[in-house]
């Protein structure tokens, strides 16, 4: 048995104190509420910004002991386990952050009696003999048809089938898609020749935590099959790549926006698969819902949902005293200026590359997102951060649980303060390590010359 070195005992220590406040939770809020730390007492949401950057502050601990040992002394087992025990403590957690399960659960409940879960709205009457106490109340604008796509609602209608109105099943299942992530990027990380302990910076990040094993929000079905896309991508097997990102878009949508970083040039097969792979899931239920198919996706982008976005916004201030239509010019002009970065990207024909593609495009994407910015959302750059690590989209992984504070305010809206915690900080940090690391490129073809020179 190995001499436990002083970056495991950092580990073990960090690890131990960071399980015990995932197990108290939000039981922790009667505390925090009497020491005059919650942003509303009585409210355990009032409670989470400090459960949760007093984690945030221990997982930044644990990155830094990481990313500055070597490679020589692996924890992996140590850091794995410890996740593990993180995710189990919130299985059994109450539904604080977010009540999406409970959408999930009945776009489940409706498929097990045999209806297009796109046809009717919860509320619809013609829903009404599946209404109960347990879960209608607590579905999220029941007045609304569903917005998840045909991937999501297989997984809805497999659960239903097998584990019908469980939580608990819901937050499992996903569990068990997330540890399916932390492997994935195992094996990126030693097929780039990277130090596996790096995984740290996913395994043990709250926001993935709390989001994923205590919220189930379907990031955790999505990323395996986004990784599972770069690592074919990178070996050069396009089909599989395509069908990957086919399935991981018929979850989520937003990852379709990777089709640039995997795309080679003169490659049919991976365009073709991927089509056929997104085409295939709608149309399953397009048979029973027609147009109905999208849900509520058109509606998605209207200004009522506008919550915690970042340049868009900036650009549409800017152009309000131009035009009346500042908000749909802005939409137009930052969704141009991602189209760009993807033909960008697009063009660079570089196999080995995939990866840095697909984290520059992930960036592009929370940067210049056109509509709302969910703290879920940003989970998908935390992978790309073990190979890239960017102090920037760390403090940003951070910085983005801020924006619950809309919801203890009345009226319910993010104070201006907030987001500019949240992105200035991003933006500065992000510059200022490209510009350092413009400068060491070029420094060191300055220092090799006069090597190169000499007799």
């Amino acid at each position: 048995m190995r001499r436990r070195s002083r970056g495991d005992l950092c580990l073990i220590g960090v690890g131990t104190v960071a399980s015990l406040g995932y197990a108290l939770n939000f039981e922790l809020a009667p505390l925090v509420d009497r020491l005059g730390l919650s942003v509303r007492a009585g409210d355990p949401l009032g409670a989470y910004p400090v459960l949760y950057f007093s984690l945030f502050a221990l997982y930044g601990l644990a990155c830094a002991v990481v990313l500055r040992k070597g490679p020589e002394r692996p924890s992996l087992g140590l850091i794995v386990g410890f996740a593990i025990i993180f995710r189990v403590a919130l299985l059994f957690a109450p539904l604080v952050l977010s009540s999406d399960v409970y959408r999930y659960i009945w776009d489940g409940r409706v498929q097990r009696a045999g209806i297009n879960p796109y046809l009717h709205a919860p509320a619809s009457p013609e829903l009404a003999p599946l209404r109960d106490e347990a879960i209608y109340p607590r579905i999220n604008r029941p007045e609304a048809p569903t917005i998840y796509p045909p991937g999501a609602q297989f997984l809805f209608a497999g659960i239903a089938l097998v584990f019908p109105d469980s939580v608990t099943a819901m937050k499992a299942i996903m569990l068990l898609f997330d540890l399916g992530t932390i492997l994935l990027i195992v094996r990126l990380l030693r097929g780039a020749g990277m130090d596996t302990d790096r995984v740290l910076l996913y395994a043990w990040s709250p926001l993935a935590v709390f989001e994923l094993a205590g919220s189930a929000h379907l990031e955790a079905l999505m990323l395996p099959f986004v990784l599972l896309a770069l690592v074919a991508g990178a070996e050069g097997r396009p089909g599989l790549a395509g069908a990957a990102l086919g399935t991981a878009t018929l979850v989520k949508l937003y990852p379709a926006v990777l089709f640039p970083a995997l795309y080679q040039r003169r490659d049919r097969v991976f365009p073709l698969v991927f089509t056929a792979t997104v085409l295939a899931g709608y149309l399953l239920y397009l048979a029973g819902a027609g147009g109905r198919v999208l849900g509520f996706l058109p509606a998605y982008f209207g200004p009522w949902e506008d919550f915690n976005v970042g340049l868009r916004d900036l650009v549409a201030a800017v152009l309000a005293p131009v035009t009346a239509s500042a908000r749909a010019v802005a939409i137009f002009l930052v969704t141009a200026l991602l189209g760009a970065v993807g033909l960008v990207l697009a063009r660079r024909d570089d196999r080995p590359d995939v990866l840095r593609r697909g984290y520059l495009m992930v960036g592009a994407t929370l940067l210049l997102l056109p509509t709302s910015l969910h703290p879920w959302y940003v989970i998908w750059i935390l992978p790309f951060l073990c190979l890239y690590p960017a102090v920037g989209w760390l403090y940003f992984s951070g910085a983005v649980a801020l924006s619950y504070v809309k919801y203890l305010r009345e009226p319910q809206v993010l104070p201006l303060g907030i987001r500019l915690l949240e992105f200035l900080p991003l933006v500065l940090l992000l510059g200022a390590q490209a510009a350092w690391r413009r400068r060491a490129g070029t420094e060191a073809p300055r220092a090799m010359k006069p090597m190169m020179e000499k007799p």
